[in-house]
């Protein structure tokens, strides 16, 4: 029941889980496609404020466009009326906010003449610059979006672009029928016209390559452009002149932001048809994973069945014939129904049965070491009678032996335990234990005690963390110092190139900050511990990098050459008939008193302040154990303030 009930749950989870996220996703478009429709009805309010403050505007100057004013209100009403009836929470009250909800009261002080037309300019305009920041686009980190994404900046662009030009172009229309305050108008709409001609920048900039083709267009065959080129002409310039009377100036005016709107309006339609597309892709999409999640449910549920019924009657009738056995019977019949592990099985036990009992008795004899039992095969055809005979002598001989051997192997690997336990105890435990409390009890009490703490009491909080982040850097050091001896590693021929290579790929986040050059040619092959041989060009370019000269960028030369034995140090490279490989690593770092030369290899040895230079001591006496394990010798050469020399003389192998 388990074998078949674990995948069924399964199954079942991932098809809720499934259909869950499917169903969460096309609720997401259907979100995308709301949002398009509000920020539809967004722009067509937005128009439709710009048509009415025009011809506000001019039945407070002439007393004319009385009927489209009034024909004009109820479109506005009814855009209006829309949003008022949104369910978005972005526009929950924003008849306050925008002052639409004065609109009433303004059309009759404009009926009544007791408003004047720039006030009546200035409250139209203010509602639709208010009302543009309502129109967002979604997040661009939404996967979803990302194949429509840019079409839905493109709207946003265009949407801004309009507003803006409709500004500019009531404000030109204002001057050309009134011919008051020329100048100062167009001092009062430069930064529109600039901010309108950076949303141009930034359409050209992040529209796909059809819709720039598209706005080209629109903007050279359409009258956008005599719009566009009076507009820029009057702010080179800076003064009207004759090309345009007012009554001119709208329609051209108005005839270019219809086409521009007319273009959004395009891409409106395409954005549609790409949701809807990607909409019902998706509804496809979780149908068919549906169909094939459920097939999967029947599919496991058949074969579970069939499995679980199986194996179960087979079981049962295993388990009779094991029961009767294990009461002693002999003769039991088994039949293997399968050629599986359960036939097997079934086979297995049939042949128990007719052993058991003849090897039984010198089995539990030889387990228990009586070499003296007697065992006597059933026939000289009996392989098995045969073998536990042999084995029985062969396992008294290799007994004696392993007594011996056990003895003295045990004698030496109890001293070896006994040392290495004691080490291990008071690294892992004697150690670290204590060290975790104070770290531990440092942070709490930094935490809790911040409040009432002096700066000196936080300053002595903060010395003890260092402190036992140091203490805990050298118990590490002291772990892989102590442990080296007993790591082994099958000898190899190492490219000492490629192992620069990695060194320098691994520090290269170093060398990059301190702006350090790492010179070496094509370095010898040699025969060693890949691993080791790492760690010991690591810690010296490590340790050139970290004792560098402040604001010099440290350069470090890395060189080799093939020595003879009259010219090598003495050491163990002396046993190697080829002579012996000097390795040179050459640095213009701080440099190091040459009285110290040998101290500076020795455990926890230091010959700089810890406050300044981090670090445990234990690095270069791990690089001399690792030249030491190679049959090799390191030293260094230096001078304070002239940088320092470290030479590794290895066996040319």
């Amino acid at each position: 029941m388990l074998i078949g009930l674990i995948p069924f749950c399964f199954l079942v989870f991932l098809t809720v889980q499934v259909y869950n996220e499917k169903t969460e996703k096309l609720k997401l478009f259907d979100n995308y496609k709301a949002y398009l429709e509000e920020s539809a009805n967004i722009n067509g309010l937005i128009d439709a404020l710009q048509e009415e403050r025009k011809f506000s505007f001019d039945y407070a100057i002439t007393k004319r466009m009385w009927r489209e004013l009034v024909l004009q209100r109820p479109r506005t009403d009814a855009l209006i009326q829309k949003l008022v009836q949104s369910n978005d929470p972005a526009l929950a009250g924003f008849t306050g906010y925008t002052r639409l909800g004065q609109l009433s009261e303004i059309r009759m002080k404009v009926d009544s003449f007791k408003m004047g037309p720039n006030d009546v300019m200035h409250f139209y305009s203010n509602a639709v610059f208010r009302l543009n920041t309502l129109n967002t686009i979604p997040p661009a980190n939404t996967a979803y979006l990302q194949p429509v994404y840019k079409d839905l900046m493109v709207q946003k662009i265009l949407s801004e672009m309009i507003t803006y030009l409709g500004i500019i172009r009531s404000n030109i229309y204002n001057v050309l029928h009134t011919r008051q305050y020329m100048v100062e108008t167009l001092i009062g709409t430069v930064g529109t016209h600039d901010v309108y001609n950076s949303y141009q920048a930034e359409l050209l900039a992040k529209a796909t390559p059809e819709i720039l083709q598209q706005y080209k267009t629109v903007s050279n065959t359409t009258a956008l452009k005599p719009t566009g080129d009076y507009i820029n002409t009057l702010f080179k310039r800076f003064s009207f002149d004759s090309s345009y009377t007012a009554a001119d100036w709208w329609k051209v005016s108005d005839e270019g932001v219809n086409s521009l709107r007319r273009f959004q309006n395009t891409i409106w339609s395409g954005l549609h048809k790409k949701i809807n597309r990607l909409y019902q892709q998706e509804q496809r999409a979780r149908s068919r994973t549906l169909g094939l999640l459920i097939l999967a449910l029947v599919s496991v549920i058949a074969i579970v069945t069939l499995i679980v019924v199986t194996i179960s009657r087979t079981l049962r009738h295993l388990q009779r014939a094991a029961e009767r056995i294990s009461n002693g019977e002999t003769g039991v019949p088994v039949k293997a129904e399968s050629a599986d592990a359960i036939g097997s099985l079934a086979r297995s036990i049939s042949r128990i049965d007719k052993a058991n009992q003849a090897l039984a008795d010198a089995a539990v004899a030889i387990g228990q070491g009586n070499f003296s039992i007697e065992v006597q095969p059933r026939s000289p055809a009996d392989v098995l009678g045969n073998a536990v005979g042999q084995m029985k002598q062969d396992l008294e001989q290799y007994s004696q032996k392993m007594e011996q051997l056990v003895a003295q192997r045990t004698a030496e690997l109890a001293r070896s335990n006994e040392d290495l336990q004691q080490f291990a105890h008071v690294a892992s435990h004697d150690l670290k234990e204590p060290l975790r409390k104070i770290t531990t009890f440092s942070n709490i009490l930094s935490h809790e005690q911040k409040d009432v703490l002096s700066e000196r009491g936080k300053l002595y909080l903060q010395k003890i963390e260092h402190a036992s982040q140091r203490m805990s850097q050298m118990i590490e050091g002291v772990l892989a110092y102590s442990t080296l001896a007993a790591s082994e590693q099958a000898p190899e021929w190492i490219d000492l190139s490629a192992i620069m290579q990695e060194v320098e790929n691994d520090l290269e986040l170093v060398i990059i900050q301190k702006e350090a050059q790492l010179q070496y040619g094509r370095l010898p092959q040699f025969r060693g511990m890949r691993l080791l041989l790492y760690q010991l060009f690591y810690n010296l370019i490590n340790n050139a990098l970290k004792f560098s000269k402040e604001g010099v960028p440290p350069v470090i030369t890395i060189s080799a050459k093939h020595v003879q034995n009259e010219e090598a140090k003495s050491g163990g490279v002396m046993g190697s008939r080829s002579g012996a490989v000097q390795i040179d690593v050459q640095d213009n770092g701080i440099g190091f008193n040459p009285a110290y030369a040998e101290k500076m290899f020795g455990v926890f040895s230091r010959l700089n302040a810890k406050e300044k230079y981090e670090g445990t001591g234990l690095g270069l006496a791990l690089c001399k154990k690792i030249v030491h394990r190679h049959g090799g010798e390191i030293w260094a050469e230096g001078e304070e303030g002239k940088g320092a020399c470290f030479h590794i003389l290895l066996p040319a192998r």
